[in-house]
């Protein structure tokens, strides 16, 4: 049975709690990568550290 939230749990390394996250079930894994790729996309746009032709660009790299 998958736990509930497991990026809550004490003790899991950042990089940890975004796998467990991502993974807890295979049926979302998908969607739930696309929603946090999207959410941290965003945020690297908003603070200036990504432009949004260089989101175009590598997004252009991953559909082809």
């Amino acid at each position: 049975m998958p736990t509930q939230n497991p990026h809550h749990i004490v003790g899991l390394c950042t990089s940890s709690k975004v796998y467990n996250a991502l993974t807890e079930l295979k049926q979302l894994e998908g969607h739930r990568s696309a929603k946090y790729l999207s959410l941290l996309t965003e945020r690297l746009v908003r603070k200036g550290l990504l432009n949004e032709q260089e989101v175009v660009h590598m997004l252009d790299r991953v559909v082809d």
